[in-house]
């Protein structure tokens, strides 16, 4: 974290941190927990502003209703832009509390986003044009013998339609869903949230820890599709931004959900 950064903090807190913790994991932000206490997230470049602004906007609207804490930013620095908030404490989800994640679920994808500043772009479309992405940058790298199931992966994107659109977290892997004392406690990393096909939130649910869940079949089917291509922006941000480990990770999720 540059000095400026840590500056930044302090003068947030009205003092000199004693401890930061970097945590380099996510793909848009840079991230410390600060003294054991306070976590704060920098975007880290300027595509990934807006989706900070939305959540500075979207999570005082919806912690209300909602069974688990969210982020509640406490600092909030427009320029530059950076947030900071109280930590919730919690291990990742592994494969605890199944009833309480679905009465997360059932809440968030209840919940009427009218008003909310997210955009609702065509699903297919955005589909459609991020896989092309993955066939010009990603695809190159997969064995030959593997291009044609790749390239019928794809082309199940077109298959993700009649669902009732609805509010989305859209990352839930188990990061971002924190547990306490055997119970869901919190879901953090709300910058991809957006309007779409709830399907997309059960994708590692559902092709993990909750496999023997009763939901509809087709909700089930697309959750196929979302998880098979969850590696594919792995491996595609590892080419974006140059960085080997991740494309080397997610050519090997590929290689697995093919």
């Amino acid at each position: 974290m540059t000095p400026e950064r840590r500056r930044l903090i302090a003068d947030a807190l009205g003092h000199p941190p004693r401890a930061i913790v970097e945590i380099d994991e996510g793909y848009d932000f840079e991230v410390a927990i600060v003294d054991d206490e306070w976590v704060f997230r920098f975007p880290r470049r300027s595509g990934v502003e807006r989706p900070l602004q939305v959540e500075i906007e979207l999570l005082p609207a919806i912690a209300h209703a909602l069974p688990v804490d969210v982020p509640s930013f406490e600092h909030v620095s427009v320029d530059p832009l950076f947030v900071g908030y109280r930590l919730i404490r919690g291990t990742r989800l592994v494969d605890e509390d199944a009833d309480g994640v679905r009465a997360f679920l059932e809440a968030l994808h209840a919940f009427d986003p009218s008003g909310l500043p997210l955009e609702h772009r065509d699903w297919v479309e955005a589909y459609r044009d991020q896989c092309a992405e993955f066939e010009r940058l990603v695809l190159p790298l997969i064995d030959k013998d593997r291009r044609t199931e790749a390239m019928r992966l794809f082309g199940e994107v077109e298959t993700l339609v009649d669902f009732k659109s609805a509010l989305l977290h859209a990352d839930l892997g188990p990061a971002h869903l924190r547990v306490r004392d055997g119970r869901l406690a919190g879901v953090i990393d709300w910058g991809d949230a957006r309007l779409g096909d709830p399907a997309l939130d059960y994708a590692w649910l559902l092709n993990g820890p909750f496999a023997d869940w009763d939901v509809d079949p087709d909700l089930r089917r697309r959750s196929r599709i979302y998880h098979r291509l969850g590696p594919w922006y792995e491996a595609h941000y590892g080419l974006f931004t140059n960085q080997p480990e991740h494309t080397d990770r997610g050519l090997a999720g590929i290689g697995d959900r093919l």
